[in-house]
């Protein structure tokens, strides 16, 4: 394996952990709006699931940012990678 492969794999790792933190998020804020209350009992309840979202939400949001970072810096070390490499055989 040459070093595109490696990096690529790694690559693949970070931006697949970067989608399903997102489908997570994307899950706890869809359940989070679609709430309907039709009796004011179920309000001091409802109030406490939103807050509980909010709370997870708020939690994975640092991790969201980071794996996406780590995506995107990956996404262009693969792309420096294959340009070095396309230029060095282009030479030979």
């Amino acid at each position: 394996m040459n070093t595109l492969h490696i990096v690529a794999v790694i690559w693949g790792i970070c931006v697949t952990a970067f989608v399903g933190l997102m489908v997570y998020r994307g899950t706890l804020t869809q359940h989070e709006t679609d709430q309907l209350f039709l009796s004011e009992t179920a309000l001091p309840m409802a109030q406490e699931e939103n807050e509980e979202i909010i709370r997870r939400v708020n939690f994975i949001q640092p991790f969201c940012a980071g794996a996406g970072g780590v995506a995107a810096l990956m996404t262009v070390l693969v792309f420096g990678i294959w340009v070095a490499q396309m230029v060095a055989k282009s030479r030979s």
